[in-house]
């Protein structure tokens, strides 16, 4: 089997058994690296003989997927959570979609802005779109370091952040979009497998969060119109013929 040049990265905190799944199909599809950036220091992963285990002594909020993602061996990166997995084909497939159009993010889920510019129209599959989820998401290794160079203009928005950090993907989408001049991302319709997901984050409080990130995905398009690129309402994707 041929070996694919990306890595893995996934966040833990309270699903081990998923990782194990997770990194086990990374193997079957042959990607060539594995981090797991490990967040609970209350419950430390074991070394694994293919994967890089990093567990930390304190939680690092949910912005260490992007530092895993730094620390890369290859130019492409694949980022995901830890409730959902790829069978082999499917990130087969995603690479070959990023090999062909490396600018821009490639995922499976995707949210837009409802008209009034309010957090989000959702949903699955071929879609050009300004937010691809880090739920299943590509991206170059660069778009990693340009995430922590632009963040410090949205730090005020995300003191509020519950947890610390949450829109991660909102803000990434974006600065993503302004090293690809622009243009719109795209997610694919390829088969997963959805994993048990206790603990999550949108259910603890479900009306901060839509709040929180209506707040965000708003900064986010004023930040964009300010960096001299059109927001997504504007903006018609240009795909190569």
């Amino acid at each position: 089997m041929a070996t694919i040049a990306c890595a893995g990265v996934l966040l833990n905190w309270k699903r081990p058994r998923n990782v194990r799944k997770i990194v086990a199909g990374w193997q079957a599809a042959g990607l060539a690296q594995g981090i797991v950036w490990n967040n609970n220091p209350d419950a430390q992963l074991p070394a694994h003989p293919w994967a890089q285990v990093i567990n930390t002594r304190s939680d690092m909020g949910l912005y260490t997927r992007f530092a895993a993602a730094c620390l890369a061996h290859y130019d492409c990166v694949l980022i995901q959570d830890d409730d959902i997995a790829l069978p082999p084909d499917s990130i087969r497939r995603l690479f070959a979609f990023w090999k062909k159009e490396p600018s821009i993010l490639h995922g499976i889920f995707w949210r837009k802005p409802n008209s009034d510019g309010s957090y989000a129209l959702f949903g699955k599959g071929d879609e050009e779109t300004p937010i691809v989820l880090t739920r299943i998401l590509m991206t170059r290794r660069l778009y990693a370091a340009d995430f922590f160079h632009h963040l410090p203009w949205f730090a005020e928005i995300q003191k509020s952040s519950q947890p610390f950090g949450n829109g991660e993907d909102i803000i990434f989408s974006y600065i993503a979009r302004l090293g690809a001049h622009g243009r719109l991302h795209q997610t694919h319709d390829l088969p997963v497998m959805e994993l048990p997901a206790p603990h999550p984050i949108h259910q603890s409080d479900p009306q901060r969060h839509v709040a929180h990130r209506t707040k965000l995905l708003r900064a986010c398009e004023h930040w964009l119109g300010e960096m001299q690129i059109p927001a997504s309402p504007r903006v018609t994707a240009h795909r190569p013929a």
